[in-house]
């Protein structure tokens, strides 16, 4: 283009009101030319905005300019600019675009900190423990916070996802250059009904009794054998002659799936209670309308079919335990070790938390007449012959079968039957495997 009509086209551009920017050596070879007419951006510290709604990015300040991205409400963008008619010029993951100042405000400032959790912790959907449960992080794991919530719960970021703890259960670190150190066990329990005591000795005043089985949030060792531990919100101290630690103990991340695997390595989040129980249709051994009649709406209406053909094969069969909520389990299994010990105990019963009638999908099963529930005398009887060839036509295993004490950690349990859907219950009968080996799990 020659000089001359470079100034015509110019002049063109100027009366027509067109506002065009080149940036580079573009057509015209130039670096930046600015226009009569071109909304000029001012420079500007950047500042953090957040989105008030669904929004597009755009390449040009205007609705007529081609979409860069659509982000959502709620998403924070960093400012450069400000450009004419409403607009801001932004930078989004490396991108950057125009949004309207109609559906963005700024970011409240504020100063981001780094906590540590003091316990298995809980990440929830709101600042209350009746809020969902978005992802459960081990003790140890150190958590950003921008925002104090009401009622001491804090909005905290974990990766890449947003929710709110108790500050019960979290520390401020004071290096968030590194990760907190995770100790050693994720799980300490109660060996026996256990004082909580105000000071490091048994002439501290008793501030609770812990049944045995309970789960300890242990933040540190006190002298003589002590241990720390918070305990509803307050520092405490109880014997370690008391007290075991589970290396390996996990809290699961699905409990409300049909297929999860409850064991001695991997229990449901603290007071998990399924959302869809209803009581059973089946008969049980006893008359009264209690959770131990509960299951899953699934696995209720699975186990009604397989009573139902069972009967129709000539075998009768009554139900002796289903769900049991984790109060019951915890005073269950404290009795047993009250009788038997810890040790013994802990090889036929679960830990609180760690049992699969917790979970609203499992059921203990005996003859119609009642007898040798949940007894070795239950194994080799005709109910017990005909639940193990066909349990899995509706669903269920045998959860703790013969010889696979080992990878199970119980004993061999006729009597007691998982709900986990009919492909995968097939599955496992057809391998002639267990759960934890289907899922390739310990």
């Amino acid at each position: 283009m020659t000089e001359v009509n470079k100034q015509r086209f110019y002049k063109k551009l100027a009366v027509t009101g067109l506002a065009v920017t080149l940036v580079g050596a573009g057509t015209l070879g130039l670096h930046y030319l600015h226009f009569t007419g071109e909304p000029t951006v001012a420079s500007a510290a950047a500042e953090t905005y957040t989105t008030t709604a669904n929004l597009n990015i755009r390449s040009g300040p205007s609705t007529s300019n081609a979409i860069i991205a659509t982000v959502k409400q709620g998403t924070q963008l960093t400012v450069v600019g400000q450009a004419a008619s409403g607009w801001l010029k932004v930078s989004y993951q490396g991108k950057t675009g125009y949004v309207s100042s109609q559906h963005v405000k700024k970011s409240v400032s504020s100063t981001t900190k780094t906590y540590v959790t003091t316990a298995n912790l809980n990440i929830r959907s709101g600042p209350s423990t009746s809020s969902t449960i978005v992802v459960t992080v081990k003790q140890g794991t150190q958590l950003t916070s921008t925002e104090q919530a009401a009622n001491g719960w804090l909005k905290v970021s974990y990766q890449g996802k947003t929710g709110y703890v108790s500050t019960q259960y979290v520390k401020e670190s004071t290096d968030s250059s590194e990760p907190a150190p995770a100790p050693a066990a994720s799980v300490y329990v109660a060996t026996a009904n256990l004082n909580v005591r105000t000071t490091a000795s048994t002439s501290g005043a008793v501030m609770a009794t812990l049944k045995a089985g309970t789960q300890l949030d242990v933040t540190a060792k006190a002298a003589n054998g002590w241990l720390k531990i918070t305990y509803q919100g307050k520092v405490g101290y109880v014997s370690g002659q008391y007290v075991r630690a589970l290396a390996g103990m996990k809290v699961v991340s699905n409990p409300e799936s049909i297929q999860v695997v409850v064991n001695k390595q991997n229990k449901l989040p603290e007071n998990y209670v399924p959302k869809d129980l209803v009581y059973t249709t089946i008969p049980f051994t006893f008359k009264e309308q209690t959770e131990k009649k509960k299951m899953r709406s699934e696995a209720a209406a699975a186990i009604a079919q397989l009573f139902a053909g069972a009967k129709k094969q000539g075998v009768t069969l009554l139900g002796v335990s289903a769900y049991r909520s984790h109060a019951t389990q915890s005073t269950l299994f404290s009795s047993y070790v009250q009788r038997d010990g810890y040790d013994k105990a802990a090889t036929y019963s679960a830990l609180p938390g760690t049992s699969e009638h917790e979970t609203g999908l499992g059921i203990d099963v005996t003859k119609g007449d009642g007898t040798c529930a949940a007894q070795d005398c239950f194994g080799g009887t005709k109910e017990a012959t005909w639940l193990d060839a066909h349990a899995a036509e509706y669903g269920f295993i045998i959860r703790y079968p013969k010889g696979k004490d080992a990878v199970t950690g119980y004993k061999y349990e006729p009597w007691h039957l998982r709900y986990v859907g009919k492909p995968v219950a097939q599955a496992i009968k057809t391998k002639g495997i267990t759960l934890e080996e289907y899922y390739g799990i310990k």
